[in-house]
């Protein structure tokens, strides 16, 4: 059961799934065929049987997994200075699974073999190696046709499942318990969507949920930048990789593939060293089936959100058909409207040199969004409603359901953080944008969670002009900005700013000369010239100079206490309402 404490299982002495070095011995090899050293790789998996050509280069036909058929007498033949102990540290390079000789063999070849966990067979010396490479490549032939019918057996199974419209823990499950081995199923941000153990698995300890999500996680770096590099692949057949999760177990992972690339991926948690043939295609086969069922899943959801994202947008548009069914609508969907909400709104800013990947990624980066905020209202405890959000240009508009008593910059906060730690993993390593959240104050009905979409708007706004990108602002923490954007409509605002700030505006524009920014710099120094140098990382002079010129320029007293005032106010005015991003 997932969640489950671990259970000590017994360790198979034979998998029926493959054939081994130790399964030759006993079934295709000849009798007297004896283990001469390397035994620790006798589970080792056998994916064919060849001799060694007689002629250089001897080993460049091999591939890995293959049992090597050597003769005493070909050694010399090649190279008069070749080894038995020098051919099996090559043949060990190749990724071998064990070597059968004619004839003697050295201590020193031994030693070799132990070293490297390869099999050291010796065969009877009356034993014909093309008789013995023909015999055992057709037992392997033989075996492989077994894993094949498996796998299609395994495959209709799993279809029938997602054919049925069974859930995707229940796809999960059977595969589990037809593989032998648990079963994760990740989305495409890493999250854990279901985990499947089975009391079938070889190698000690099942994993139990709380563990296997932390090494899965620890993992998964590596596994998105292959996920990414499969986009193209069949969903039908898509690829498998081993991926190592840690000193004791690996994964056979799979992508799960929709139309628009990977949806998430199975993996198979597998004892290191113990992957098959079977594994890379059990683990394809449910990824198939699992591709099926979020189809499925997703055509369902792509109705109900178009549904909400009209509903979305009468409310913050301000289009209203009618409220009364517009409210019975949302509610239809799992939304109370009535409730108490807070609007949010969500900006990505590069900060660096664009990537082609970041490049790549900018019209899909808010794909991720939905599992985004479903993981965060996880975090938060959010149940019974859902988020509704959009997306417009560069932003996601989201609206949020809180308690009356709910603290909600905690709630800005960790979608923030959410956000950006997607936003890090569908970049990569390379990744150079920063995530700014506004949101607004606690509103309920529709004119309330207007205004507050409003208010989260003004607050990111002012938060990215005043703090820069990559944090959480809120608009009750605007101060006296909050009184500036409930006056935007008034003429007597733009007529103050422009009777303050125009002359230097015009001249800064004509002479680049940054008294604007040295009027800012001075004002938040509290009036110190030396901090307000500091500031600006220019000398104390220059400020006094700019200071001068500025007086000069609009014919106003900066000693004046009222008049630094009103320079002040029509400094925050300009920034809140006539400043470009």
């Amino acid at each position: 059961m997932v969640g489950a404490d671990p259970v000590p299982i017994p360790v198979r002495q034979e998998d029926p799934r493959v054939i081994t070095v130790r399964d030759l011995i006993g079934v295709a090899l000849p009798a007297g065929t004896t283990v001469a050293a390397g035994s620790a790789g006798l589970d080792r998996e056998v994916t064919w049987a060849t001799r060694i050509r007689p002629t250089p280069p001897a080993f460049g036909h091999l591939s890995r997994g293959e049992l090597v058929l050597l003769s005493e007498n070909l050694l010399p033949l090649l190279d008069e200075r070749l080894t038995l102990a020098g051919a099996i540290r090559q043949l060990a390079g190749f990724g071998v699974a064990g070597i059968a000789q004619v004839g003697a063999v050295d201590a020193a070849a031994c030693a070799v073999a132990d070293e490297t966990s390869t099999p050291l067979l010796q065969l009877p010396s009356d034993t014909d190696l093309s008789v013995l490479e023909r015999e055992t490549a057709r037992y392997v032939t033989e075996r492989r046709r077994v894993v094949n019918r498996r796998g299609q057996e395994v495959s209709r199974r799993l279809m029938e499942l997602a054919i049925a419209g069974e859930p995707l823990a229940t796809v999960v499950r059977g595969l589990s318990g037809l593989a032998g081995r648990p079963v994760a199923l990740e989305g495409r941000d890493g999250r854990l969507l279901t985990y499947q153990t089975t009391t079938e698995s070889p190698g000690g300890t099942v994993p139990a949920q709380p563990a296997i999500e932390s090494v899965l996680a620890s993992s998964y770096a590596s596994v998105a930048t292959w996920l990414r590099s499969t986009a193209a692949a069949s969903p039908v057949e898509p690829p498998s990789q081993v991926v190592p999760i840690d000193g004791q177990w690996e994964r056979v992972v799979a992508p799960v593939i929709g139309r628009d690339g990977p949806l998430g991926s199975v993996s198979l948690i597998i004892p290191i060293a113990q992957v098959t043939s079977e594994d890379h295609v059990l683990a394809s086969h449910g990824a198939a089936a699992c591709a099926v069922v979020l189809a499925r899943e997703q055509a369902a959801a792509s109705v109900r959100r178009e549904v909400e994202l009209n509903v979305l947008d009468e409310v913050l548009d301000g289009a209203l058909r009618s409220e009364v069914s517009l409210l019975q609508q949302a509610r239809r969907l799992g939304h109370d409207l009535e409730g108490p909400h807070i609007a949010l709104i969500a900006r990505v800013d590069r900060t660096g040199t664009t990537t082609n990947a970041i490049a790549r990624n900018r019209e899909g980066r808010w794909s991720i969004l939905d599992e985004t905020l479903q993981r965060a209202g996880v975090a938060l405890g959010l149940r019974g409603s859902r988020p509704l959000w959009r997306v417009r240009n560069n932003a996601a508009e989201i609206v949020w359901p809180v308690g009356e008593h709910d603290e909600i910059a905690p709630v800005a906060s960790l979608i923030r953080d959410e956000l950006q730690a997607a936003i890090d993993l569908l970049n990569g390593p390379s990744g150079t944008e920063l995530v700014s959240v506004g949101f607004g104050q606690r509103e309920s009905g529709i004119s309330g969670i207007r205004r507050s979409h409003q208010e989260a708007r003004q607050a990111l706004t002012l938060g990215r002009r005043l703090n820069g990108p990559g944090h959480a602002t809120a608009f009750r923490d605007l101060g006296i900005y909050r009184i500036i954007f409930a006056a935007e409509g008034l003429p007597e605002i733009r007529e103050f700013h422009d009777e303050t700030l125009t002359s230097l505006l015009i001249y800064d524009q004509q002479h680049g000369a940054d008294l604007i920014r040295t009027l800012q710099a001075f004002f938040q120094a509290n009036c110190s010239p030396k901090e307000a140098a500091a500031i600006l990382a220019v000398h104390r002079n220059t400020v006094l100079y700019r200071l001068d010129r500025i007086g000069e320029i609009t014919g106003l007293d900066l000693d004046d206490s009222d008049i630094r005032l009103r320079l002040q106010i029509a400094l925050r005015i300009h920034t809140a309402l006539y400043t470009e991003d």
